[in-house]
């Protein structure tokens, strides 16, 4: 089963009703190259704040929609679903994702990726995550990430991420890079326009001390 085979359905749904359809479940995952591409829920869209209370969306029952390309050739694979969600830290609006690596080959240090899409099916921007740290193959470990935004528009309509490994520094210090191909490929179904060049990552914005 091809990506566009299983997506035309949603496609021609979209028409008629003039609506985005949800990222389909898969029963089993697809293939593209070397990649493997899967689909999960990440839960609602509400962004809550780190107290509890007040939120954004909160009357929502739509659920973020991660979707992950894995490529064990590189070394270093997602262990769990993986994406990106909307959090209120004090005054301030992030995006935070919670990593949960394995690694396949010995690893020194590695960058991920994660597009983001609103619930229209725009392309909103990639997140890039970089971590110079010493995996021994097998291990698994959680990286957790956070990017700091001035408002909250950009979160408030945010549903889909598309996330992959780009990087890996293995234990000799060979580099390995990712086929962008996989990634672009996910990302032009939910967006046709999205080019190689929207793959790389965006500056960083202003937004108050990270926290890690």
């Amino acid at each position: 089963m091809t990506i566009r085979g299983s997506l035309t359905p949603c496609l021609l749904m979209t028409l008629t009703l003039a609506l985005p359809n949800p990222v389909p479940a898969q029963e089993s995952p697809q293939r593209i190259g070397t990649a493997t591409i899967t689909y999960a829920s990440g839960g609602s869209v509400k962004i809550i704040s780190r107290s509890g209370i007040g939120s954004v969306s909160g009357d929502s029952d739509l659920e973020l929609e991660w979707i992950m390309v894995n490529d064990s050739s590189l070394g270093l694979v997602f262990d769990e679903a993986v994406g990106a969600r909307g959090i209120m830290d004090g005054e301030w609006f992030r995006y935070a994702v919670n990593m949960k690596m394995r690694a396949v080959a010995p690893v020194r240090a590695f960058e991920v990726r994660v597009l983001t899409f609103n619930v229209w099916r725009d392309f909103t921007g990639t997140l890039s995550f970089t971590e110079l740290e010493e995996l021994e193959s097998g291990e698994q470990r959680a990286f957790d990430r956070k990017w700091g935004l001035y408002g909250e528009s950009r979160l408030r309509a945010h549903q889909t991420s598309v996330a992959y490994v780009a990087k890996v520094m293995l234990g000799d210090g060979t580099v390995m890079s990712a086929d962008p191909t996989p990634a672009l490929t996910i990302a032009q179904r939910l967006q046709e326009s999205v080019t190689l060049q929207d793959l790389e990552p965006e500056v960083e914005p202003v937004g108050g001390p990270i926290a890690f």
